[in-house]
Parts: C-alpha cells; structure tokens; sequence
C-alpha cells in the first residue's frame, strides 16, 4: 500500500510543475484520561511539500431539520459529519520541517431519554496548529483540557522525508 501511494505521488509530482519532495506525517491523539488508550490514535498522510491535504475519517449523523405534520409525517434531516478531519501543509524549511495543521475531531452524544429534543449533541474540538518541527523527531504540538469533561489531550507530530 505504502509503495503504491508512493509511486502515485511521484507519478503526479510532474502534473503540478516541479518535482516535490513526498513528505510522510503521522499525528498521533492521546486522550490521557482514557486508561485503555495510552498508545492514543494515529492518523498517517503522504503529502507533496507545500501542498494542502485532507484527511477525514468517520461518520455522518442525521439531524432532523424539519417535519410537517398530518397524514403523513415528513421529517426533513441535514447530516453531519463526526470524527477525525486533518488538513495538513507540510514545508522543509532550514533543516527543519513547517507544519501547518486544522484539526477537528468531533462526536456525536445520544440526546437523554427525557429531553424532548431527539438530535444528538454534537462535541467538537478544534485547533489550528503552526509550527516547526525537527524531521522524524516525535514532538507534542498540542496538549489541552477538554472544558467539558476531565479528559486531557496530546497531539504529536512527526514529519519525516520520504524521497
């Protein structure tokens, strides 16, 4: 898999002017309050140098809209998506590499079965990371609380050179 997304960005590389160098970042997302997942969740990209890339992963949630009564009952539903986005600008600059990172990862909470509103509750982070990193070093670019609940987040970087 690794050879062909390789092959794939050196075989583009000429459609968009100069050769790039092919970047590899892998972000790492600890959440320190969750015991089980101390080794966290990783998300991996294969980027051209200074080219924007997206990664999303999750789920679309329906939320209901509208709805007409009568006979027939319409409801109408807009959906969102929940999970992990990345979009991820990575440049090799003086030895080291500018990472340029929009983050979001959002869930979706089941509404109380009290509550007369039936659409989830959507719980959402957001970051917005610039910075510069040394090349296939580890390095934490975020930590936070979340103000919600009692869990504490991290998020590594590594950037490492691929060609």
């Amino acid at each position: 898999m690794r050879t062909a997304l390789l092959l794939a960005a050196v075989m583009l590389a000429p459609l968009y002017g100069q050769p790039r160098d092919v970047i590899k970042v892998d972000f790492t997302i600890r959440d320190t309050g969750d015991a089980g997942g101390k080794g966290g969740r990783k998300y991996s990209l294969l980027l051209n140098a200074g080219q924007k890339s997206v990664f999303k992963v999750g789920n679309r949630v329906p939320m209901a809209t509208s709805s007409s009564a009568g006979v027939n009952v319409n409801t109408q539903f807009t959906y969102v998506d929940v999970g992990v986005n990345i979009d991820c600008i990575v440049q090799e600059n003086g030895g080291k590499m500018a990472v340029h990172a929009d983050m979001e990862m959002s869930t979706a909470i089941a509404p109380e079965k009290t509550s007369a509103i039936t659409n989830p509750t959507i719980s959402q982070i957001r970051l917005s990371v610039d910075t510069a990193i040394v090349p296939g070093k580890p390095t934490v670019v975020a930590s936070f609380d979340d103000p919600v609940t009692s869990r504490k987040f991290e998020i590594e970087a590594v950037a490492t050179k691929v060609n």
